[in-house]
């Protein structure tokens, strides 16, 4: 998210409405959530502030939430095998829990790695 959060339908910013406990975030709150979280993703592995075994999880969290569960075999490339493995590590969480999952993930570690 650049210099101003936009407001959802509630008038609220998308953070807004996450740090309110046991308020349901609207689908727009939560798209507009991961796709900032994404960004700070992307940022993290080209500059590489993060360690491998966070972006794994990472990528994991990110596969599950936008493919569903993982099929097949895991590859054979030790680097590709490791992300195959964070992703099927989520194996039968619902996309929307892992979208949560992977946005509060990202939120967790930006103190540590910067924002996007």
């Amino acid at each position: 998210m650049g210099g101003s959060a936009s407001k959802t339908a509630e008038g609220k910013t998308a953070e807004e409405q996450m740090n309110h406990v046991g308020e349901e975030v609207s689908q727009a709150a939560q798209d507009e959530l991961f796709t900032s979280s994404t960004d700070s993703a992307a940022k993290w592995e080209a500059d590489k502030k993060a360690p491998q075994d966070v972006l794994d999880k990472i990528h994991g969290l990110f596969q599950q939430a936008t493919a569903g569960d993982a099929s097949g075999e895991p590859p054979a490339n030790e680097g590709m095998k490791a992300k195959f493995e964070a992703w099927t590590a989520n194996k039968g969480m619902y996309k929307e829990d892992a979208m949560a999952a992977y946005t509060n993930f990202i939120n967790e570690k930006k103190a540590e790695y910067g924002g996007a």
